[in-house]
């Protein structure tokens, strides 16, 4: 979410005549789909090896590998939308989930939707005239909503953990 974040302050602030909106439309393309073709070549030469080493939760791959029976090539734009497969994403296509071709064709439609969506939206709330009075109370509000999801994960993990937590299920056979 920091990048969402991101983007959608940094489109306010171009609202608000402090950046120029092409640009960061441009710039944000070009970087976002460079950093999931990156993240593809590294799951393509070394997500075997990562994932005989454990250095990545299964979990993780598991929730993806779901995004990708569901959606398909989808994924790749989707995934820019939803925590941790966002990451995951192209890291499993290039594990085989994808011909690079594919895959390519969907990390530039996905950077360019993310990028205008996220950036437009700041850009369209940064012209509201509250804003432009409260500014620094949105960037709060942006970094607030931005650790939620972090919150929430460490939350979820932590009753996951919890004693007694996995023994619920069992009382039904009982």
């Amino acid at each position: 979410m920091v990048g969402d974040s991101l983007l959608f302050a940094t489109g306010a602030l171009a609202a608000l005549g402090k950046l120029d909106v092409v640009a960061l439309l441009g710039v944000y393309t070009v970087a976002a789909t460079l950093g999931d073709a990156v993240n593809y070549a590294v799951g393509n030469y070394f997500g075997s090896k990562a994932l005989e080493s454990k250095l990545i939760k299964r979990e993780y791959i598991a929730k993806t590998e779901e995004f990708y029976t569901k959606y398909g090539g989808k994924t790749v734009v989707l995934a820019r939308f939803v925590p941790i497969v966002r990451t995951m994403a192209p890291f499993v296509a290039g594990l085989g989930s994808m011909r690079y071709d594919q895959f390519a064709l969907f990390n530039v439609l996905g950077a360019i939707l993310w990028t205008v969506i996220c950036t437009g939206a700041g850009y369209a709330f940064g012209n509201v005239p509250a804003v432009h009075d409260n500014f620094s109370l949105v960037v709060l509000g942006i970094v607030v909503v931005s650790v939620l999801p972090v919150v929430f994960e460490v939350w979820s993990a932590r009753r996951e953990g919890a004693p007694g937590a996995q023994q619920g299920g069992d009382r039904s056979s009982h």
